[in-house]
Formats: C-alpha cells, structure tokens, sequence
C-alpha cells in the first residue's frame, strides 16, 4: 500500500514539475580533475574540479553521488564556481538523499553561456571505507594498497580528459627527483591494466610531498577512473580504532547531528505531503514559484588553506615528453614563460607604447598615463591590446586588470605547451633571442647611428654589455621584443631603461606560479534550477526531488545537470 502511494505521489510530482523542468539549463561535462589529499592514517581531504559548458538555458547546478562507502558528512561551503569571465560564484550545496548532495550556484544565480567550473572539497576517510588498507607482497613485503574510483559523470560524452591526483603522505628527500626517486627505490607498483589504461607522473607538491597523478585523455560517458596502486606500509598508520571512526563520521559533532535532524524532518515531512498532496503540495510546487525556505544553513563556516586564485597556477609539468619543445609561444608568453616578473613585463610593454608615441607616463605615484593617439588594434596581439584598453579607460592600471593579463597568459600558454618539456622550451628561446640578437644588433645599431647621427664611443659599449648580458636583468628579452615587433617602428638599443616603471605597477603578486592547480589540501577542522530549487529547496525539496531524481536518474553516476 504505502509503495503504491508513494508511486501515485511520485506520478503526480513528475507531472506538476515537467513543465518547470523543461526549462531548466542543460550542460555537458568538459573535463574532471579530482584531487586527493591523503593522510598516514587514511583520511584525506578530496576536491573536484568539475567544468560544465551550457547548452541550453540558464545552467544551475547538478547532482554529486556514487561515492559508494566513502562517506561525505559535509561538503565546505567555502566551494565555490567560476565562469568564463572570471566570475566567481559562492555555491549552495545541500543533501538530498541517498548519498545524493545538490550543487548550485547560491542566491538562483545561472549561467547561460560558456562554461561553469565547479571546485568543491569535502573531507573523509579511505581507511574505514576500504579503500586504502594493509596488504603485503607476494614476498611478504607489508605494503598499503590504495584501491579506489572518483565517481562517474553522466553528459560526459565530449569529456576531455579525466584526471585523478593523489597527494600521499611521504615526503620527498632533497634534491630528488620524483620519478627517478620512486623508480629506483621501486616504492610505487601498480597493477598493469593501471599502467594500460593511464598516462602517469610523479610530482613534487609545495609541502614536498610525492604526488601520484593519473590521466585519461577523452575518458567517454560515465567513465570508471579506477585506480589499484601499492605503497610501503610505513608511510601509514591505519591502527586506529575502525568503529571509533565510524561512528565519529556517522554522529560528528553537534553539525552532524543537525544534518541528521534535517534528514528525520525531510522524512517526516515527506509523509505529511503524502496526507495533503491533493491541494497544499499543489499550491506549494506550482502556485507561485517563490522560494519557500532559504537552504540550510547549519553547516559553521570551514576554512581551507591555499585557496587564492591570485596568482593563477602554470600547470605544464604533469604530462611534459621530454624533449618536446613548445616553438608557437608569442614573444609575450615567452616573458612569463621564463619567469620574467610580471612588473617587469608590463613596464616593458608600456615602453613599448610610450616610444611610439602612442601614450604619455602624467604622473608617476600613482602612475597615470595620458593617451595621445589611438594605435591600429589589428597590429596588436591579444596582451597588447588587452594593456592598452586597461590604461586608455581611466589612464591607471588595477589590480583586478592585471589578474585579467595574468590569467589570459595562463590560459593560452597552458593550451599550447601542455606537454612540452619545460627547460628544453626554455632554452630554446634564450638560444632564439640571443641568436637573433647577435644577428640583428648591428644593423639596429646603424639604423639608430643613421637617424640620430651618433657615433657609439668605447664608454658607450662598455655601458651597454655583450650580447645576452645586458646591464639590466632580462634586457635581452625586452629587446627581442620590441625591435622584433612588426609595427614598432623607433627601436630600442639598450638607450633607456624598458622596467623602469617596474616598481609602480600595482600588483600584488609579481610571478606566475609554475605547479599544479591548487596547492596541497589541507582542512582546519576547527569545525571541522530553475524549478524545484525555487519551489521547494528545503524540506519539499529534499523530500520530492531525490524521489523524482531516483525514477528520472541513474542512483549511482553524478551528473544531472539544471
């Protein structure tokens, strides 16, 4: 009897909300990265990197489930997602059941272009799920072996690539190389289909520690990233009392318990609808489409370390093959490829139009800039330009307008030169600017001689230094640069200082970091989308929408996006 309520119940939710729903946002996912930050004793902290691109609609949100024994208590509420434009977007993240959490943008936000990257983290413990536990060789040898799968994503047919990183807990000795380090001391062994089936590298993370990283390139719809791999047994201590720790993940602390409360009251709340479905739930769901109860908010505030954007992250080391060069890199890219100070790089850049004419340093604390003529945009590639409207709006540079150039640099540098071998490319462009510097020099020389009348004396040689060792640290390249531009047409003959201005650009940070996407996880634990969100996205909604999302949706892959 109460089975055929529930599906007449059910029956009737479909057909009140289908309307609704067909005008939710629809995604499909473009690439997941999950992140593992492993601890001796078998708890980790574990991050997503989830990046939808919307196809229709204003995209939401989507369901995160088939987790399978790994238990998530809580996900932090300081996840968050970011859109193309750099927009960041606070996240409301709730359980709706069964394993089941709802991820959305907070406050009804949507996107409806582009694509949406979710970062969210949650804490959690592989040892009392199986997972990551004691075993030994077939030479007796203990070991602890970690044997797990990040979920599967439904709409992920076009997934680009599906990464998993698992951060261990031993720390690398000095001076070692990861790979070699484990290679030569045999610490890592993997199953082979693990060896079939993934790229694999091995990293240093900021805090020193061996990384693992597992890559599947164009992985397909709701695939399985498996992985099976053996570590020695003395990196861990998996001693501790198993039930303690389960019965600490089920009870938690006082915040466990009011999620607990939730479920009990979202349960009895489900059956007194059950009671009034013919007129009160009607009114509820279709009525009016307001939002009922803001989502709970009984989760205290979790703090998590290293989670600042600024300044974005130069991911090129994960799946580099030796030797490869990356040779379509722009001059601009280069300079922060090399690690040249982004100050340095924008003063350069300002030089570069202030020679030509183009604008006027006003003033120097602050440093305003007065424009004196519109340059041909064509002529002027994306950072150029890019510069030159952040200066002509209101003649000063912000920081959030530097982030912009930061962040572009990364981007385009990380789709070209993904995989290249980072010092070869390196040295390939010291070598392509000194050679091109020892070619050219003479005849800028000349050209300069020519135009100013000027005859270059000893002194003036002296002051200048050899090809390749400026008086100025990375001259070289700022005059590849500019005498190397197609449409600057004064050069430069180490007559002036190009980074001058280096000191009044006002940027917080001055370096492009080179490492992975985020820093090493680590939780303070000092507390450790339209449609039915804006109807019923508290108790109505954890009743009625993990009953329509089970009969509509597969119970074990995440994806479902609104």
């Amino acid at each position: 009897m109460i089975k055929m309520i529930k599906k007449i119940f059910l029956l009737f939710v479909l057909l009140l909300i289908l309307p609704s729903v067909a005008q939710a946002g629809k995604g499909k996912i473009t690439f997941v990265e999950t992140e593992v930050d492993l601890r001796a004793d078998g708890t980790a902290v574990v991050a997503y990197i989830v990046q939808w691109e919307v196809i229709s609609g204003e995209l939401h949100g989507f369901y995160f489930q088939g987790n399978d024994r790994l238990k998530i208590r809580r996900i932090s509420s300081d996840s968050y997602a970011i859109d193309d434009d750099e927009t960041r977007y606070a996240l409301d993240i709730s359980e709706v059941g069964g394993g089941t959490w709802d991820i959305i943008l907070a406050h009804g936000k949507g996107v409806g272009r582009g694509h949406l990257t979710y970062i969210f983290y949650f804490e959690t413990d592989f040892a009392w799920a199986g997972y990551v536990e004691p075993t030994e060789s077939e030479e007796g040898k203990n070991l602890a072996v970690f044997n797990w799968s990040p979920v599967q994503w439904d709409e992920a047919h076009d997934q680009d690539h599906y990464t998993l990183k698992i951060l261990t807990p031993h720390t690398l000795p000095v001076g070692q190389i990861p790979r070699e380090y484990v290679e030569q001391n045999g610490f890592i062994l993997t199953e082979k289909w693990v060896n079939e089936k993934y790229l694999i590298d091995y990293q240093r993370s900021e805090s020193a520690r061996l990384q693992i990283i597992f890559h599947r390139n164009n992985p397909g719809n709701r695939y399985q990233m498996k992985t099976q791999f053996y570590m020695p047994a003395e990196w861990f201590d998996l001693s501790s009392d198993a039930s303690s720790r389960a019965d600490q993940l089920e009870r938690g602390t006082e915040i466990g318990y009011l999620l607990e409360h939730k479920k009990k009251k979202s349960r009895t709340f489900f059956l007194f609808l059950l009671i009034i479905l013919g007129g009160a739930f009607y009114f509820i769901v279709v009525g009016k489409q307001k939002s009922m109860i803001s989502a709970f908010k009984g989760l205290d505030h979790v703090r998590w370390e290293n989670l600042d954007w600024t300044p974005p992250k130069l991911t090129l080391s994960d799946f580099q093959k030796p030797g490869k060069i990356c040779k379509n890199l722009t001059r601009l890219e280069v300079a922060f490829y090399l690690g040249i100070p982004l100050k340095r790089i924008i003063s350069g850049m300002l030089d570069s139009i202030e020679r030509e004419g183009f604008i006027k340093i006003e003033s120097q604390t602050p440093l305003r800039v007065q424009m004196i003529s519109q340059p041909d945009m064509s002529q002027l590639d994306e950072f150029e330009q890019l510069l030159y409207h952040a200066v002509a709006d209101d003649g000063e540079l912000s920081q959030e307008e530097l982030e912009d150039l930061m962040n572009l640099s990364v981007k385009s540098i990380q789709k070209k030169a993904w995989d290249a071998d980072i010092e070869a490319t390196k040295i390939y462009y010291r070598d392509r600017m000194r050679g091109w510097i020892e070619e050219n020099k003479k005849n800028i020389e000349k050209e300069i001689d020519d135009k100013f009348n000027y005859q270059s004396t000893e002194s003036d040689e002296s002051e200048m230094g050899e090809v390749g060792e400026p008086r100025n640290k990375d001259t070289d390249w700022y005059y590849w640069y500019h005498n190397s531009h197609s449409y600057y047409s004064h050069r430069y003959h180490y007559d002036r200082d190009p980074y001058r201005h280096e000191t009044l650009i006002p940027a917080d940070v001055d370096h492009i970091i080179q490492g992975s996407i985020s820093s090493d996880l680590v939780l303070d634990m000092n507390v450790c989308h339209d449609a039915c969100h804006s109807a019923c996205h508290s108790a109505c909604h954890s009743a009625c929408h993990s009953a329509c999302h089970s009969a509509c949706h597969s119970a074990c892959v995440s994806g479902g996006s609104h």
